[in-house]
């Protein structure tokens, strides 16, 4: 692990506790119902992860394990960073500045925000015109051979054509790069994926999904992801735990 690289990591777990402190600073709430999901709704702007937070406090610092459950009402347990498409594009190619962009674009639209209809607090964003996959991932430790269950909530009004949940993948070590990795990285060290939860519609509530690791695996990214049809209507996750 280099510093570079867990300082990357670690701006991701300061812009999630901000997140989840931050409720004074932006007074909106959620309601998601159609007619509120048109407007963003976010409680706190976050920022693409790539500033350092200081060698210090990474150097103690230990990834995330099991049991975690992530309520955004308290400390962070979970860390998110932004991915758009598959992979970042190489950092010198003439994709990369669009991939960026793209990137920022969602950062300005995600956020802890507060459901008026219960209290609860949940990870909110939406999706952007002409991009077909975008979301968030979070990094969890975890061992070999083994069987985790996953849960989540997902508040969510779905055009047709437009899906939403919660994917697994996994790799053969925990990497401290907090942001999207590159094909090369992705290659390197990915070993499986499972499909997870994807939802169609409206409503939804509590979700269950159960995966087993590879031989291989050390670590895994529980990946938010919302894909297909654009449209301007909010989706919120909360309650997410693994076990």
């Amino acid at each position: 692990m280099t510093t570079a690289q867990t300082q990357i990591f670690l701006a991701g777990l300061a812009v999630l506790a901000c997140l989840a402190g931050c409720r004074e600073e932006a007074p909106q709430t959620a309601t998601h119902s159609r007619q509120e999901a048109n407007r963003p709704v976010v409680a706190a702007k976050a920022s693409a992860p790539t500033q350092a937070t200081g060698q210090a406090e990474a150097a103690d610092k230990q990834p995330p394990r099991p049991p975690l459950r992530e309520t955004f009402q308290e400390e962070p347990k979970l860390s998110f960073f932004p991915r758009i498409g598959d992979f970042q594009p190489p950092r010198d190619s003439q994709r990369h500045p669009d991939w960026r962009s793209h990137i920022n674009q969602l950062v300005k639209v995600t956020g802890v925000a507060e459901n008026a209809a219960d209290g609860s607090r949940g990870w909110v964003f939406r999706s952007l015109n002409a991009i077909d996959s975008l979301g968030y991932f979070a990094p969890v430790a975890v061992e070999p051979g083994r069987i985790y269950q996953v849960t989540f909530k997902l508040i969510a009004d779905l055009p047709a054509g437009a899906t939403a949940g919660i994917s697994v993948l996994e790799f053969d070590e925990f990497l401290w790069i907090g942001e999207q990795y590159t094909e090369e990285t992705y290659s390197r060290h990915f070993r499986g994926v499972h499909e997870g939860r994807r939802l169609t519609g409206n409503g939804h509530g509590i979700q269950a999904f159960a995966f087993s690791t590879g031989p291989e695996t050390r670590m895994v990214h529980l990946v938010m992801f919302r894909e297909g049809t654009h449209d301007d209507n909010s989706l919120m996750f909360d309650d997410i735990e693994i076990r």
